[in-house]
C-alpha cells in the first residue's frame, strides 16, 4: 500500500466514525447523551461515493466559543455558504482548517481528527473542497440559559484527486 492509499484510508476511517454517530442516533433515545456532549448526533453524517471519488460529511464546528465566534453565529442561517480555509499556522493544530462566512467572519474550525486526516491530502493536491454550507445552527440565544456555546454543523462535499 502506497502513502496515498494510507492517507485515503485514514480519511475514510474518520468519515466512518462521523457516520457512526448518525447511526447511533437512530437506535438510542435522546437521554443517551449527556447534555453538552454530542447533543445532536442526528446531525452528523458521512459517506464516500467510490464511483465519483467524493466524500460528503456533516460535522460540528469546533471552537465556536472563542474570539467572538458565538456572536458571529447569531446571524448565520441554514444553507449559508461556508469557506473552508487551510490554517497551517494555527498554534494549536498545524493541520487546522478554519470556517469562514462569505463576508470573512471566522466561525470556528473543523474537528481536529478530521483536520489531521484531510491536511496531508489537501497539502499534496489530492483533495478539494467542492462545497460547504450550514446544515444546522442553534445560536446561543436560542439555547438554554445553561448553554456555553452556539451549535453549528457544516456539510461539505470533498473531491478526491488521484
Amino acid at each position: 500500500m502506497n502513502n496515498y492509499d494510507i492517507l485515503i484510508n485514514n480519511l475514510l476511517e474518520e468519515v466512518k466514525k462521523i457516520h457512526h454517530k448518525y447511526e447511533n442516533s437512530l437506535t438510542v433515545g435522546p437521554d443517551y447523551y449527556e447534555p453538552g456532549f454530542m447533543e445532536y448526533p442526528e446531525q452528523y453524517y458521512g459517506s464516500y461515493d467510490e464511483a465519483t471519488d467524493t466524500i460528503t460529511i456533516k460535522f460540528e464546528a469546533m471552537g465556536t466559543r472563542y474570539e467572538g465566534r458565538t456572536e458571529q453565529i447569531e446571524s448565520i442561517k441554514l444553507h449559508d455558504k461556508i469557506n473552508i480555509v487551510r490554517d497551517g499556522e494555527n498554534s494549536f493544530n498545524r493541520n487546522n482548517f478554519s470556517l469562514f462566512t462569505e463576508s470573512n467572519k471566522n466561525l470556528g474550525t473543523l474537528p481536529a481528527d478530521l483536520c489531521s486526516a484531510i491536511a496531508p491530502l489537501y497539502d499534496n493536491g489530492h483533495l478539494l473542497f467542492k462545497s460547504a454550507s450550514v446544515s444546522f445552527v442553534e445560536p446561543i440565544s436560542m439555547r438554554s440559559r445553561h448553554a456555553k456555546k452556539a451549535v453549528l454543523f457544516v456539510e461539505t462535499v470533498i473531491e478526491l484527486k488521484r
